[in-house]
């Protein structure tokens, strides 16, 4: 062995134990010698990012690269140096490098995808940790930020199979159970969920993420006892924490402690005040209270809480200013729902004087809102985006109006569907017999605790037990596969092809809607599309409403013509079907008169 790799040995055997100094020294006596020696400036390149001294680091490895232009080693060194330093498409393109030399580089990929992870392009990481592990699937590190990665991507049942296989070869790992438990409950996989983190609690009583994860999910459930217990052990445990007030509080709503909620909601902002979650939930509370002023600028969180990225669009942030003579672009969020319940203030800016009003919808809505003449252009995602003076969410434009209760603009029909549709519709259900009734029973599943919105079409049965009614299904996309298993059990009408119940189309439920006596709702965007055309619409609202429908009142300062039909206890609709269908009953007894 010459003197260089003796000295360089004895380098490698200080620097595997740690010791960084004597291993320095000896690379930098081998460099002093002979300054084309790559292998001892590789090794110092990659002490030099073992102590953090970044920039020398990348100086040291880009010199390697001069003198040993094809070593795949250094390439990936100095991608995860740049990495450290913030460098992201120098360390993107370092990785690159390295595996355009060795198409194998099974910790290339693994640092490739460290890279996309962090910067938030996780269906990128995924691929690239799916790649490092075909490369060795006996590395549990590189499978486990797969799983990581697949949750961050939304492909929760990948990363559920993925971390159940980790947790057979290291059982009861916390880390693993708690990630499990996430995935589970994203999946609304609820009462697996609690078993899993209930078991954890036995061996870790006093764990704070288990206790707010805890009373979440009981709230997400509905079972308010527990989540209040729960909430209120995190407190105990963790006092300074505001998450767990923040969960009492939901608790507490769900109890209608309103309240008791909007204390626990101001306690978590005061511990965290930039609590996007719980200064959102201090709003919707007070909104559902009916103190709309009060509750219009924490509504604006929503956009902080969306795991979506903010939308951009040109012109000025339109705050109130006066428009006439100008023109406003408004951009639709959320769901359908609340694009058909603000979409009135679109026509009530027009109304102000705005010359020309733009709004950006979903697809799924462009046509319908074709219609309104106070929309001047109708937009979908894609579109070129025309300039206009001012831009503005929709969904905000109430909080510069100042919108009261007492101001709500609630003339309707402002929706109106398209005449050839109508009269179509008009036309086939002249044919059945009796009052006709739109029946919706459910949503988005998508949803947030769309379980508690929704109701199963079982529920509905003793509505076709009445004679001279006919139910008519407005069911689009969601619910459908509940119908053929009753079809022997009622009468429940179902339109052709040409409503497109398969893939949705708002149009068509709006004309066909125009058509009927009643439509009787779950709280979906059926109900607003109902309001929005001023068809009679019952709508069925669970225990713990969304904020628009308030507590109470079973009427609706949004549309004159719907009527709210209240679940008294969380969970049983049986009462408010009974409720629905004595009301039916005198309803045909008036007619009959």
């Amino acid at each position: 062995m010459d003197e260089i790799q003796a000295q360089l040995k004895a380098a490698l055997a200080h620097h595997q134990a740690g010791e960084l100094d004597q291993a320095a020294t000896i690379y930098q006596h081998v460099l002093a010698a002979n300054d084309r020696q790559w292998e001892a400036r590789y090794y110092l390149g990659t002490l030099q990012l073992q102590r953090g001294d970044l920039d020398q680091s990348i100086r040291t490895f880009l010199q390697v690269v001069q003198l040993q232009p094809e070593l795949p080693d250094v390439y990936n060194n100095l991608g995860v140096a740049y990495h450290a330093a913030g460098k992201w498409q120098e360390a993107g393109q370092s990785f690159e490098q390295a595996l355009r030399l060795n198409p194998h580089y099974e910790r290339a990929f693994f640092n490739l995808g460290s890279l996309f992870e962090s910067r938030g392009a996780f269906s990128e990481a995924v691929k690239c940790y799916q790649k490092a592990h075909d490369l060795n699937t006996g590395n549990p590190e590189t499978h486990h930020k797969l799983a990581d990665a697949l949750k961050s991507a939304g492909e929760w049942k990948r990363a559920e199979d993925i971390y159940r296989e980790l947790l057979v070869a290291t059982p009861g790992d916390f880390d693993l159970s708690m990630k499990l438990a996430y995935v589970l409950v994203l999946q609304r996989q609820y009462q697996e969920a609690i078993m899993l983190y209930e078991s954890m609690l036995k061996t870790n009583p006093d764990h704070y993420q288990i206790l707010v994860s805890l009373s979440y999910v009981y709230e997400a459930v509905g079972n308010i006892d527990a989540a209040i217990k729960a909430a209120e052990r995190s407190i105990q445990v963790a006092p300074t924490q505001p998450e767990g007030y923040n969960n009492l509080g939901n608790a507490l709503k769900l109890q209608h402690d309103l309240e008791g909620a909007r204390e626990n909601f101001k306690k978590a902002i005061s511990l965290r005040p930039d609590f996007a979650m719980a200064e959102f939930n201090l709003a919707t509370t007070r909104l559902l209270q009916g103190d709309l002023a009060a509750g219009w600028g924490g509504y604006e969180r929503r956009t902080a809480i969306d795991a979506s990225p903010p939308q951009q669009y040109p012109g000025q942030q339109w705050q109130g200013e006066p428009l006439t003579g100008k023109s406003i672009c408004l951009w639709c969020e959320q769901g359908f729902g609340d694009t058909l319940l603000f979409l009135r203030f679109a026509i009530e800016l027009k109304q102000r004087g705005a010359e020309r009003v733009l709004v950006l919808c979903q697809t799924e809505l462009a046509d319908l809102l074709k219609q309104v003449p106070e929309i001047d252009q109708v937009l979908i995602a894609g579109d070129p985006q025309p300039d206009c003076d001012y831009q503005c969410a929709l969904l905000s434009v109430p909080r510069y109006l100042k919108t009261s209760l007492q101001t709500i603009p609630a003339s309707v029909p402002f929706l109106t569907p398209p005449a050839d549709r109508q009269e179509y519709w008009s036309r086939v259900l002249s044919e059945l017999a009796g009052i006709k009734v739109g029946l919706n029973w459910c949503g988005n599943q998508s949803f947030p605790k769309n379980e508690l919105r929704s109701i199963s079409l079982e529920s509905f049965l003793p509505l076709g037990e009445l004679e001279g009614i006919q139910l008519i299904s407005l069911q689009q996309v969601n619910g459908r596969e509940q119908i053929e298993p009753l079809e022997k059990e009622w009468n429940l009408w179902q339109p052709g092809l040409e409503y497109r119940a398969e893939s949705g189309d708002f149009s068509e439920t709006a004309a066909l809607m125009q058509n009927l006596d009643l439509v009787i709702t779950t709280d979906t965007a059926v109900a607003h599309l109902a309001g929005a055309l001023g068809v009679p619409v019952w709508i069925l609202v669970s225990r713990l409403p969304e904020w628009r429908w308030l507590l109470e009142r079973s009427d609706s300062p949004w549309y004159p013509t719907a009527r709210l039909f209240r679940q008294v206890e969380l969970g049983d609709w049986q009462p408010v079907i009974q409720a629905v269908k004595a009301e039916l009953e005198q309803t045909l007894s008036e007619k009959s008169q």
